[in-house]
């Protein structure tokens, strides 16, 4: 059998419709992340640089344009298209906003166009950008205090629960209600996947960001030649999936380990087992009675077989895994299969790319297909004093040719991250000619279809999800690093997921 260790050292860094109506129950989706489960994060490799650097799947980078041709170009076009929206962009001419970002490829691609937004706007726009956890303390301590410092900021799913039940984000409906600040036909929310906008949805279906990367978890990436290699199909199960990975695991013919995926301690790295979890049946919390159910018969065979997956079959050190050694494991071609995202896949070889294809989360043992997710977002803070004014900031940094021009490569060394607008991007001949390949573009389709609202794949709607999620991936990890069976690790982590369930308000269990 090949020696399949991975001698890796980075580590994981923790961290048109007016109204969106939260309580409309969706199909059951998968999906990004990004990512409602777990994310990305720049700092984790999630959700920045979780949805990742290079060209994401797409064409390679000879023959761009220099970054300031390209950033006239595209700041030219964004701002025609803006134009057509037919509101009134000068209306906060001479405001000064701050947004805290985070450090991530979004930030970096839309940093160098802020002068296009002040030549539209007459607004002034400063990015204080911090790495990921860094950012949350920052706001926190800003919000916390009501010292609006911050107009408005990066905000990821697993915080944003937190954000809404303190009271530090705005309702953006009000705004998109408001005629003057808002063409509802031009803004076009229908171009994201329903979920991804109940995915920001709170209490009395507050909407309280718009997202600008969207990522479908628990889709399987597999290494072509590898299958065919030794002589396996494509899973279509995760059983299938176990065969699969033991076979290019044990095989002489090729010199990988069988599988991969996040499998650290920290919450984050629970995002795909969320989705297995989820697909055999399982459910975290009897929200009625708010009381824990991962140890559930369904839940520790879902824990089993992606603990047998990752631990007998994976990388000898995979109880490490966040998402940054995740990728780099199956992007520089050490292991045959990875159970992630394809919308965030980070530093891959151009090479890995090509020989990876793509399916969408696979059925439980009952058929059941029930995908988690992570998105990345902006949202406007409860104590800015030009609240308009970020409000048309989210709208041209969100807007269509904006999303467009963050997924398809324009610059030398520009990243490349997140399909929102998903329903209008991926019909986009720019997208379809440099984007990731057809499997990729259909793993998160089908991914985010499979992402269920009500409730989502894990207790994102509540203000204790990170504190759940926390126990049950020490709990995930404790079983793929064998220190407890599954039974032991759920069993373990129940008790104290029952406390902070009773901990959640009323009003986001309705």
């Amino acid at each position: 059998m090949t020696d399949h260790n991975d001698h890796t050292t980075e580590r994981e860094r923790s961290s048109g419709r007016p109204l969106v109506d939260r309580r409309r129950v969706l199909r059951t989706i998968g999906g990004a992340s990004v990512v409602g489960l777990a994310g990305c994060s720049s700092n984790d490799g999630g959700t920045g640089t979780d949805g990742g650097g290079g060209d994401g799947g797409g064409g390679g980078s000879s023959g761009l344009p220099s970054q300031s041709a390209a950033v006239q170009e595209w700041g030219e076009r964004i701002n025609q298209h803006c134009q057509q929206a037919g509101i009134d962009w000068k209306q906060f001419e001479g405001t000064s906003l701050i947004f805290g970002m985070n450090v991530h490829p979004f930030t970096s691609v839309t940093e160098p166009l802020l002068s296009y937004f002040e030549e539209l706007t007459g607004i002034s726009v400063q990015y204080n950008t911090f790495p990921e956890d860094q950012l949350w303390q920052k706001l926190t301590l800003d919000l916390n205090s009501e010292t609006g410092i911050f107009d408005g900021f990066f905000l990821g799913l697993w915080p944003s629960a937190r954000y809404h039940s303190a009271g530090w984000v705005k309702d953006l409906n009000q705004y998109i209600n408001d005629s003057s600040l808002t063409n509802t036909d031009w803004l076009h929310l229908d171009d994201y996947p329903q979920a991804a906008l109940d995915a920001y949805t709170y209490g009395d279906d507050d909407f309280i960001a718009m997202p600008f990367g969207i990522e479908a978890y628990g889709c399987l990436g597999y290494d072509k030649p590898s299958l065919e290699a030794v002589g396996m199909d494509v899973p279509t199960d995760y059983p299938s999936m176990r065969d699969v990975a033991k076979a290019i695991h044990e095989s002489d013919e090729v010199d990988r380990a069988g599988i991969c995926s996040r499998a650290s301690s920290t919450t984050l790295s629970s995002a795909n087992w969320a989705t297995v979890f989820k697909s055999y049946g399982a459910d975290w919390l009897d929200y009625g009675n708010r009381q824990a159910t991962l140890d559930s018969d369904p839940g520790v065979a879902s824990l089993e077989i992606f603990a047998e997956m990752m631990g007998d079959y994976g990388p000898s050190d995979i109880g490490s895994f966040d998402w940054y050694r995740s990728n780099q494991a199956m992007g520089n071609g050490r292991v045959g299969m990875i159970l992630h995202t394809p919308s965030a896949i980070g530093p891959w070889t151009a090479e890995q790319r090509e020989r990876t294809e793509w399916v969408p989360p696979v059925p439980g043992p009952d058929g059941d297909q029930v995908a988690s997710t992570w998105e990345w977002a902006l949202g406007i803070s409860q104590y800015t004093d030009n609240p308009g004014a970020a409000w048309l900031f989210l709208q041209w940094a969100t807007c269509r040719p904006m999303i467009l021009l963050n997924n398809v490569q324009q610059w030398q060394g520009q990243p490349v991250y997140g399909p929102a607008r998903s329903n209008w991007l991926f019909e986009q001949d720019e997208y379809l000619e440099n984007g990731p390949k057809e499997s990729w573009r259909e793993a998160h389709r089908q991914g985010m279809e499979m992402v269920p609202s009500s409730p989502p794949p894990v207790p994102l709607h509540t203000p204790q999800n990170m504190d759940m999620m926390t126990e049950a991936a020490v709990a995930m990890n404790s079983a793929v690093t064998d220190n407890k069976s599954a039974q032991q690790a759920l069993s373990d982590a129940a008790p104290p997921i029952t406390e902070f369930a009773k901990e959640i308000p009323s009003e986001y269990l309705s």
